[in-house]
């Protein structure tokens, strides 16, 4: 799950203008849901289609940079950004994993929906066909081959999907989706459980 949500971007297939414009049509739309809450289901597949395996969990996001990312089963695992920096958290084996919002930025476009720094943006270009945005990084030795956001008809977000680069793939469905959740102010916070392993990478 850690590896399929830190991840996305995508190979570009328009032109210049096209993709500018889309990318302001993408911002414009993640800019109006400032706070959320969802339920999500993932299905991810090999690179033949066979379904590997099947997740689910919740998802909350503030705007900018703020979001937790709590898988519940098959297995639980934890990402969690306070604004700064993003922390993934693993119960089974008591470890957690420490890094920069910058640098995981690097790993996923998915950051860019919690996000508003146009810096972000820079690496990225955007390509749109309906209510479906791709996201298409510009350095390909990145491991992921596609970002895909789609829009519902009241532009709440209702899936979306990451490509890896070696051809395996996610689907994420989002459903009970929330612009006024209900908050009890721990969300972004990330507290390391006693006698728990940090793999800090922040230095």
């Amino acid at each position: 799950m850690k590896k399929a949500v830190l991840m996305g971007s995508l190979l570009l297939a328009s032109g210049q203008s096209w993709a500018a414009g889309a990318a302001d049509q993408l911002k414009q739309k993640l800019a109006e849901v400032k706070l959320f809450s969802a339920h999500f289901e993932q299905t991810v597949f090999d690179v033949k289609g066979q379904e590997l395996q099947k997740a689910a969990g919740e998802l909350v996001v503030s705007r900018p940079n703020r979001f937790n990312w709590h898988t519940t089963s098959p297995d639980e695992s934890l990402i969690v950004s306070d604004g700064k920096d993003v922390w993934l958290w693993d119960p089974f084996v008591e470890q957690a994993t420490a890094m920069t919002l910058k640098d995981a930025v690097v790993n996923t476009p998915f950051i860019l929906i919690s996000g508003t720094d146009d810096r972000f943006w820079k690496n990225y270009d955007v390509t749109r066909q309906g209510d479906v945005f791709t996201v298409s990084s510009r350095n390909q030795s990145e491991l992921i081959a596609s970002f895909r956001v789609t829009f519902d008809r009241q532009n709440n977000i209702s899936r979306f999907d990451v490509k890896e680069a070696q051809g395996q793939w996610s689907e994420f469905h989002l459903s009970n989706f929330n612009r006024q959740p209900a908050l009890k102010g721990n969300e972004f916070t990330f507290t390391l459980p006693k006698g728990a392993e940090l793999d800090d990478q922040r230095r």
